[in-house]
């Protein structure tokens, strides 16, 4: 009875817990796939803007690769590090109840389905039509399209709530159907992408009665992995992702709904 109430007790706690170190009066960001690439630069740039950071990541905790982000919490007190599948609806719900109470003003799916290294997204990139991997689409959409539904499904309430209402997700050209990647490469990524816009890009209308404004953003060319950081071409993620949160700010009810390069400005016809 003793190990019930206890746990019961904590339970009711743990709201009060994770929001203890933020700052009543900082806007708030929830950040998916936080752990690395542009989500790691966007939580450290967030958190030193003085924003209270919701960084997510799939990593069970004490996995190695959220070392990086977990130095990144020791140094910023209003940085709070949350386990979420994007594809576990329970795991995505049970996370929104904890944080019922919290506005949240920019809602950034960043999670996305990629090899870990170029060099492997680029093999994998490369299957044609006839050796597609089907199980694998299934992944991309289901991490990569259905992902950031599930994220805005549930969080939407929170966004709704704040002030800076405002969700974004990371798009790509793959998905692209007016620059598409040259090659006819990525099929299977290329898909989920442009599904996505297509999603967020209805989310925009329905989104309007709440004054709430979506976003698509596509990178250039970023050296988010190891094994580009010195190709020829490659913008640094430093940069690219201050770009980013720049054009982030900038929303407006004119672009909402529109995929806009975040390096470059421009609108991409979809």
């Amino acid at each position: 009875m003793f190990k019930r109430l206890a746990s019961l007790l904590l339970l009711a706690l743990l709201p009060a817990m994770a929001m203890a170190a933020f700052k009543p009066d900082a806007s708030t960001v929830l950040i998916t796939g936080a752990n690395h690439g542009l989500g790691l630069e966007l939580a450290r740039q967030y958190a030193d803007l003085g924003w209270n950071v919701i960084a997510t990541s799939h990593r069970p905790p004490g996995d190695a690769r959220l070392k990086e982000l977990e130095a990144l919490k020791q140094a910023h007190p209003n940085v709070v590090i949350e386990r979420l599948d994007v594809t576990d609806t329970a795991m995505i719900k049970a996370l929104a109840l904890k944080y019922k109470d919290q506005p949240i003003d920019v809602l950034l799916n960043n999670a996305a389905n990629v090899e870990p290294t170029f060099a492997a997204d680029m093999a994998e990139g490369a299957k044609t039509w006839d050796q597609l991997d089907f199980d694998a689409a299934r992944r991309d959409f289901d991490v990569n399209t259905l992902g950031p539904m599930r994220v805005v499904q549930a969080f939407g309430p929170n966004v709704i709530a704040s002030k800076g209402k405002r969700i974004v997700a990371i798009s790509s050209s793959a998905g692209s159907f007016a620059t598409p990647l040259p090659g006819g490469i990525a099929m299977n990524y290329g898909a989920s992408k442009a599904a996505l816009n297509k999603y967020f890009s209805l989310l925009a209308v329905q989104m309007k009665r709440h004054a709430v404004l979506v976003g698509l953003f596509q990178p250039v060319f970023v050296a988010t992995k190891d094994d580009i950081k010195d190709m020829k071409g490659a913008s640094p993620v430093t940069a690219e992702v201050a770009k980013l949160i720049k054009v982030i700010d900038q929303m407006s009810p004119a672009t909402s709904g529109r995929i806009v390069n975040f390096s470059t400005g421009k609108i991409d016809a979809f």
